[in-house]
């Protein structure tokens, strides 16, 4: 069966479906782990500071990434599902062509003035010229992961989509730390930061060789469509670019927060909160879980008008999220100050913080999966604003609050912005499709 076809296969069976979820959700929660791990060496053998370097590292690069795609990734599964209904293979090859190209320049040109800045700006400390330059060495193998990785997933090879960055990339990374400290006995964030960036750039190779050989000739896009290119070129751009806002803040809104609340933190309370950021995405990393796992019996009952179903899956899915995300808060209140201690005696600083971002988790869950929804009855670009104006909280909140309140402030500006980002796409979702998230009941809205 071509690419092509198998996206033009129709839906999953739900045997497939349980699969590829369950595939999804592993590599999540290993990874997750994995990363867990390696901070925790990182932590006990470098230090508060110098984790910091590395959260700061890879999250600029990741939140570099998105830009560098340009909301292509999120446009991907819809230019697919174009080309199976059209039975128009080269379509989709002409589209990733494109976006490949932009991608590149992007992230040449990002790259390069990111090298510019560590090496030619003055006043910056030794760590931030670091942390530059091994970002700049990284994003252009986090922008392949990413634009890859979601034709991968749009053309239903999941393990090749989504095993790389979320499962290999952590594991790879802590083989590497533990072997640098258990057989060389010798540990440096420059070894860390290298190896991390040697591992993303096989990764990202061996993804995108691997794709190209599946889809073979599907992939790629000849001479003759040159002109066909570039005349969709700037409708593809406008139709995703406008997605980037949404990416931002939903796939990479830890490394946004990382990046924003070190300009106005040391290093070692950057490197505490981190730690206490990564921790919480746990009960995230579930609430996300259990929200794309009903979107397609969501899907299905909207279609056939199933007012019953729609109410009775958005409840089950929220009395999840919320005894999950609750039972989890009760833990850290208890045991957060042990946890804590896993990485170290200064980490314990942070217990408070710890406490205020499960919180915001809470938030979360309590707001139910209203930006699924939107996204999944088309009303994605409703959510735009929402977005902008958390990205400004999230700038504004953290220069005020942790000003005012230090390692506490940033976590809760996080709070806020969860707060704001909640109750405001619940209210559009209610709006727009008459839809009650937060509490799973239905009505059909009236002309």
């Amino acid at each position: 069966m071509s690419a092509i076809e198998s996206t033009k296969s129709g839906s999953f069976s739900p045997v497939s479906l349980l699969k590829s979820s369950g595939m999804v959700v592993s590599a999540r929660v290993f990874g997750a782990v994995f990363g867990i791990l390696t901070q925790v060496l990182l932590a006990k053998f470098l230090g508060a500071e110098d984790i910091a370097l590395f959260f700061v590292a890879t999250g600029l690069a990741a939140v570099l990434a998105i830009v560098c795609t340009l909301g292509y990734p999120m446009l991907v599964p819809r230019i697919a599902a174009e080309a199976a209904q059209e039975n128009n293979a080269q379509k989709l090859a002409t589209f990733m062509l494109q976006a490949r190209i932009d991608t590149a320049l992007l992230c040449s040109l990002l790259a390069t003035g990111l090298l510019a800045a560590a090496w030619g700006l003055p006043g910056l400390t030794e760590g931030s010229r670091l942390s530059l330059k091994f970002a700049a060495l990284t994003l252009p193998a986090f922008a392949l992961l990413r634009l890859n990785g979601s034709l991968a997933n749009a053309l239903k090879r999941f393990r090749l989509g989504f095993l790389p960055d979320l499962f290999l990339r952590p594991l790879l990374l802590l083989i590497l730390v533990f072997a640098a400290w258990f057989i060389w006995d010798r540990l440096s964030i420059e070894a860390v930061l290298g190896g991390h960036v040697v591992i993303a750039a096989l990764l990202a190779v061996w993804q995108m060789v691997r794709l190209l050989s599946k889809t073979g000739n599907e992939s790629r896009a000849d001479s003759q469509t040159r002109a066909a290119r570039k005349a969709l070129a700037s409708n593809w751009r406008r139709r995703a670019m406008p997605m980037v806002l949404a990416a931002l803040f939903v796939g990479v809104f830890a490394d946004l927060d990382i990046v924003v609340a070190q300009a106005f933190m040391d290093d070692a309370q950057t490197g505490i909160f981190g730690v206490c950021l990564k921790i919480s995405l746990f009960v995230a990393f579930g609430i996300q879980a259990i929200h794309q796992l009903i979107l397609r019996d969501t899907a299905n009952a909207l279609n056939a008008g199933n007012v019953k179903l729609v109410r009775e899956v958005i409840s089950r899915a929220n009395a999840l999220t919320i005894l999950g995300s609750v039972g989890s808060t009760l833990f850290v209140v208890m045991f957060g100050r042990e946890l804590l201690g896993f990485f170290g005696p200064e980490f314990v600083a942070g217990y408070q913080a710890l406490v205020v971002l499960m919180l915001a988790q809470v938030m979360r869950a309590l707001a139910g999966p209203a930006t699924q929804i939107l996204v999944l009855t088309g009303h994605e670009k409703a959510c735009l604003p929402v977005f902008a104006v958390c990205i400004a909280l999230l700038v504004v909140g953290n220069l005020v609050l942790i000003y005012w309140f230090g390692l506490l402030g940033a976590a809760l500006t996080v709070l806020l912005v969860f707060a704001v980002w909640s109750v405001w796409s619940a209210a559009i979702a209610y709006r727009k499709i008459g839809l009650r998230t937060y509490f799973g009941s239905w009505r059909r809205k009236t002309a």
